[in-house]
């Protein structure tokens, strides 16, 4: 189920422009080219940085298995990255290739294609979208740690209104401590980078959100507990991919710690949610 309220333009817009290819105008043949012609200094260099960053966020990526280590992974980001420089094209019409490359070239890792697909993918187009690493000016840090901070507060009150319409139990006090979560996260934000108040902002906010909750319930009908855990999910998988969004920046190394804890906060949410569906007669 959509929560289409709680996106920020501040994300819109730099999803935006990081979709934007290197050498815009160009034929993509013609930057693939150029990218393997590179000298072999440069291109390790490349791999090295791609390396790097893939060890840092692996964990929250969507098709990520939670207790699957990055040594699981790596060797399909490294099939990924080194195909995007070796195959032009788009990836779509090499994943037949890849797939049996895979086979070969898989190493330790014990997962099979289905479960590698998204790495490998999300490896090469990383690989072909990358440009030199250009680090927010203060004012775009401060609107993106205050996109964050909003988005927090936006998350707590779609489950405070979730939790109204759930019935006493498990699921409640899971989304109570949900909700104490997200609303200590915006204020750890808030107190760590000296975010200004915005309360008007707040409110208009709020309206919002409530007439998106109403929507969402007259579509739903009777608020039945697997409606009401898809909602809370939706809302809290919304605020993963903005703190995924922000972790592709080039961020300060403290600034980068804050929302790398705050983002594996969201994502141990959404698995707990998971678990619940196991464990709860739905």
């Amino acid at each position: 189920m959509p929560a289409p309220w709680i996106a920020d333009d501040f994300f819109l817009r730099r999803t935006q422009r990081q979709l934007r290819p290197v050498g815009a105008g160009r034929s993509q043949a013609a930057a693939t080219s150029d990218a393997a012609n590179e000298s072999p200094k440069i291109q390790a260099n490349h791999e090295a940085a791609q390396d790097e960053f893939w060890h840092d966020h692996y964990h929250l990526e969507s098709y990520y298995v939670s207790g699957r280590g990055y040594d699981q992974y790596r060797p399909a980001y490294e099939l990924g990255w080194r195909a995007a420089l070796q195959y032009p094209g788009d990836f779509a019409s090499v994943v037949p290739v890849l797939e049996a490359q895979w086979q070969r070239d898989r190493g330790t890792s014990l997962l099979d294609w289905r479960q590698v697909s998204g790495a490998v993918k999300a490896a090469w187009e990383r690989m072909r979208h990358a440009g030199p690493t250009v680090g927010l000016s203060h004012l775009q840090l401060l609107a993106m740690l205050q996109a964050l901070q909003r988005l927090n507060l936006q998350t707590a009150k779609c489950l405070r209104l979730a939790v109204e319409q759930a019935p006493a139990g498990l699921l409640q006090q899971m989304l109570q401590r949900h909700i104490q979560a997200f609303e200590a996260a915006s204020a750890e934000l808030q107190h760590e980078f000296a975010l200004p108040a915005h309360d008007r902002h707040g409110r208009r906010l709020s309206a919002t959100l409530q007439r998106g909750w109403e929507s969402v319930k007259a579509l739903m009908g009777q608020p039945t507990m697997p409606r009401l855990m898809d909602a809370s999910e939706d809302a809290e998988r919304m605020l993963l991919v903005a703190y995924r969004g922000a972790l592709r920046e080039s961020l300060p190394e403290a600034t980068r710690t804050v929302l790398q804890r705050q983002a594996m906060a969201v994502q141990r949410g959404i698995e707990a949610l998971h678990w619940l569906r196991s464990c709860l007669p739905l």
